[in-house]
């Protein structure tokens, strides 16, 4: 069977970069909505695009550097634009990552020039949101609640500096959920944040650029870290080691909140250029991924409700006068049953397929906002297709139940808490249980028994590396 094109006729292309299952669930939302093609641009074609009907794969190679990434995806858009293709028809970039986003925001002008549509904000506004030592403190201001946190500059480190920085973890701190006195290359830090802790870097996009051994997305670090270690001797090591490979931004520091996997939340939203939130859509996490490599990604996520996780993120978006989509990572404090604000991202996530299971199909959204809700050929839509419609209604706070998975039940039920399988149960029973890669639109043998297959070994990735029950 030939490989799928985007047809020369089709009057918008959404260009999407990544090759996980964010990028796919992008793909299927458009193609639900719209019938329309993608053009999806991945380091390489994996299997979860091999095969597919509703996305063509342009393979750009490693991503991680700037101006390789806006070349392939110049290129990308000239053959988009050529075969009989309409010259002026509007190409929506949507970018996985978030040094994706900062790529695009960046050479904005360039990727307009050759027919693209950038939909995020513009790069001070992106320091603003997804720096994080930027994000608590627009936290603090607006009193909505985060871990303790203190920070280390590694632009300005010494091997002096990083000892006296860990040896300030610990202290007596400053009480309450607030920041703790960020804590600078060279100065004694009295930040009170308490073993155990997280370290992750305050720029998410620097940090995927360097490597050093043993580096993960975040570290957790325990009071006794292992191999002879304490604590501070580890995050001393961990933020040498950083240092010494290149990374120059901030590294957080930040109090583990405790609890499962289940505590996690995700609120996702969208606000529109006059300033009004349009959708506000929360799941919570019922399990993440715990092997090396893949760690913090999550695996299954239950549409529900927050309301205050809604009251807050609506705030801190107006006070950052934010126009597009934005998702907050929080978690529930078991102790105070309080949720503290994790990040934000200033794109949809990952797993943002939980929104399209609870109703609220993020694709005309962008459209709307980004295309002037540029018109489909009539009859473009498949059968299959358009399960949530093409019109994004004016404001919309997703309820639930409605769970996304992409492990077997089995583990899902394990994980979740008692009153989160109820309403797995009721999502089942209103048949909104719902994997991603399982559209019936884009149906393939071979992607069917590659799909099954790699939610079967789940079951061996947990056994070896369980995520913690409580």
């Amino acid at each position: 069977m030939a490989s799928t094109v985007v047809p020369a006729e089709q009057p918008f292309v959404p260009v999407i970069t990544g090759g996980d299952v964010g990028a796919y669930s992008l793909a299927r939302e458009f193609h639900e909505a719209y019938g329309v093609i993608s053009a999806v641009v991945p380091t390489t074609v994996n299997r979860n695009l091999r095969h597919s009907r509703i996305l063509q794969a342009f393979p750009a190679g490693p991503m991680t550097e700037e101006q390789p990434v806006i070349d392939a995806l110049v290129r990308v858009a000239g053959q988009l634009r050529r075969a009989g293709a309409a010259q002026d028809r509007p190409l929506l970039l949507l970018a996985s990552y978030d040094h994706l986003v900062r790529f695009a925001v960046r050479h904005r002008a360039r990727l307009a020039a050759a027919g693209y549509t950038v939909p995020y904000p513009d790069e001070e506004s992106l320091d603003a949101a997804a720096l994080k030592e930027n994000f608590y403190a627009l936290c603090e201001r607006l009193a909505v609640p985060y871990p303790k946190t203190t920070s280390y500059d590694a632009g300005s480190h010494t091997p002096e500096a990083a000892r006296r920085f860990a040896a300030g973890l610990g202290g007596t701190g400053l009480g309450g959920t607030g920041l703790g006195r960020t804590g600078t290359a060279g100065e004694e830090d009295g930040s009170g944040v308490r073993f155990p802790v997280i370290l992750k870097a305050g720029d998410g996009g620097a940090w995927a650029d360097i490597r050093f051994e043993g580096r993960r997305k975040v570290h957790v670090v325990h009071e006794t870290a292992g191999h002879g270690r304490s604590g501070a001797e580890e995050i001393e090591r961990l933020v040498t080691l950083a240092s010494e490979a290149g990374y120059t931004g901030s590294l957080i520091v930040q109090e583990l909140v405790p609890g499962p996997d289940s505590q996690l939340g995700i609120a996702t939203f969208f606000r529109d250029r006059t300033g009004a939130t349009r959708l506000v859509s929360y799941g919570e996490v019922i399990v993440e991924d715990h092997a090396p490599g893949t760690e913090g990604n999550a695996r299954a996520v239950l549409a529900s409700q927050h309301p205050v996780i809604a009251e807050q993120g609506a705030a801190l978006l107006e006070a950052l006068d934010w126009h597009g989509f934005a998702m907050f990572d929080t978690k529930i404090d078991p102790r105070t049953d309080q949720a503290q604000f994790l990040e934000m991202n200033p794109r949809l996530g990952r797993n943002h397929y939980y929104l399209t299971a609870a109703g609220a199909n993020p694709a005309p959204y962008l459209v709307e906002e980004y295309l002037g809700g540029v018109s489909v050929t009539p009859g473009s839509a498949t059968p299959e297709s358009a399960a949530s419609g093409a019109a994004a209604p004016e404001s919309i706070t997703t309820a639930g139940p409605a769970l996304i998975t992409t492990i077997p039940m089995s583990l899902v039920r394990r994980y979740a808490t008692e009153s989160q399988r109820g309403r797995i149960r009721q999502a089942a029973q209103q048949g909104r249980v719902v994997r991603p890669f399982s559209y019936p639109a884009d149906r393939d043998l071979r992607r069917e028994a590659y799909h099954r297959a790699t939610e079967l070994n789940a079951l061996r990735v947990f056994r070896n590396h369980p995520a913690p029950d409580a």
